[in-house]
């Protein structure tokens, strides 16, 4: 494994983001129209404690990630659907905060610069929310952990996180909030000298853990070489054989389709390889590569089996067919939403009630969008780059 350096880190988190750069105690009581929110939220490496207080919109809510900007740290914040209001939930969750997974009443936040994962409490009744922190689970300062999934296997909980810079899987005890194994990810003997497998996205594909690799080489900053899909079976955490995708590099995302089989979406290499989605079956044979009309991010399903796939390369999303393998439409964010001057959506989901909710992490940006007609419903604007989204209801 390579030394870690600051340029390794801009580019971590740079490939996503088309090239443009994208502890302490809080106790914070939130009262409202609704509900009081406290929150008690631990960050790695500092002991102190501090308080705030601020208004929290009544629930259902949206809580929003967001990464640092400049010496401002990443943060939770609470967005109302309803009121269309934002408030901070956190004074911070880490140096680089980049996903989260809502599990149960638990909030994990998968922080890459710092190698760590922050375990947060939800716990709800009548009239209040509270946040508690659980636990900090800490992994390689370098390891750059990105994503995480989870699934049971033999009566535990078990959590699964990609570890770009160690090329590694973590596995954790959900009960437990501890790392209970580390497996490495092979690269293919083909690569090229400096080539990693640098795991990204992550899901649970028919009870295997599937994750996207780049396959790139940090120092040239290129994505030409074949991308690979690493297969973990849960119950004794062992690697299958890796899958070759035939046409898309520089893997982002990969998710079960409403269908049997899954999709697999890759951002390109920005310049003579555009992102594509991949629809595999569940014995992962490839059945057809859809072009994108950019570098793609991420991708939410709907039940139907219509898949709205995140660009990095504007500020909007293509909307495609999994059931039929066939392209829809491109929706530009940008020609509904005014003074909106970047690119880049950094993640796309469905709530619960059906409405599609998408981060634009250069805009600092979250929309809520209608997916039968394509169109904006509510916009967000948060003080720093927008990351990720999860929802309480």
């Amino acid at each position: 494994m390579k030394e870690s350096t600051e340029t390794d880190v801009f580019k971590r988190t740079t490939r996503l983001n088309g090239g443009m750069l994208r502890g302490a105690r809080a106790v914070i009581a939130m009262a409202v129209s609704g509900l009081l929110v406290s929150a008690v939220i631990m960050t790695a490496g500092c002991g102190k404690s501090s308080s705030g207080s601020a208004v929290l919109p009544q629930a259902p809510y949206v809580i929003a990630l967001s990464q640092p900007a400049g010496s401002v740290p990443g943060a939770l914040y609470a967005l109302s659907p309803t009121q269309g209001t934002v408030q901070k939930l956190s004074l911070s969750v880490g140096l680089i905060p980049n996903s989260m997974l809502l599990d149960g009443h638990n909030l994990y936040v998968v922080n890459a610069g710092d190698g760590t994962i922050s375990v947060i409490g939800i716990n709800e009744s009548s009239s209040t929310i509270s946040l508690t922190n659980k636990a900090l689970i800490q992994l390689t300062t370098t390891s750059f952990p990105e994503y995480i999934t989870t699934t049971t296997s033999g009566g535990v909980q078990k959590g699964y996180v990609s570890l770009n810079g160690t090329n590694q899987v973590a596995v954790l005890d959900m009960t437990t909030d501890t790392v209970t194994k580390y497996i490495n990810l092979p690269n293919y003997s083909s690569w090229a000298t400096g080539f990693q497998t640098h795991p990204w996205g992550l899901s649970i594909i028919n009870g295997k853990v599937v994750v996207a690799n780049n396959g790139a080489d940090y120092v040239a900053t290129t994505y030409t070489q074949p991308a690979m899909l690493s297969v973990i079976v849960p119950t004794a955490d062992t690697l299958l054989t890796p899958v070759t995708t035939t046409t898309g590099i520089n893997l982002q995302a990969v998710e079960p389709l409403t269908q049997t089989g899954f999709v697999v979406i890759s951002g390109g290499n920005y310049s003579s390889i555009g992102g594509y989605a991949e629809l595999f079956d569940n014995a992962f044979a490839e059945k057809t590569a859809i072009p994108l009309s950019g570098g793609g991010a991420g991708i939410a399903i709907s039940t139907t089996g219509i898949g709205y796939v995140a660009l990095s390369s504007m500020v909007g999303y293509d909307t495609i067919n999994t059931n039929t393998g066939l392209w829809i439409t491109t929706t530009d964010l940008s020609k509904q939403v005014s003074g909106l001057t970047g690119y880049n959506l950094s993640s796309i989901k469905f709530a619960p009630d059906g409405t599609l909710w998408a981060t634009d992490w250069q805009d600092n940006m979250v929309f809520e969008i209608d997916p039968s007609t394509n169109t904006v419903i509510k916009t967000f604007k948060l003080p720093d780059p927008a990351q990720d989204v999860v929802f309480v209801y």
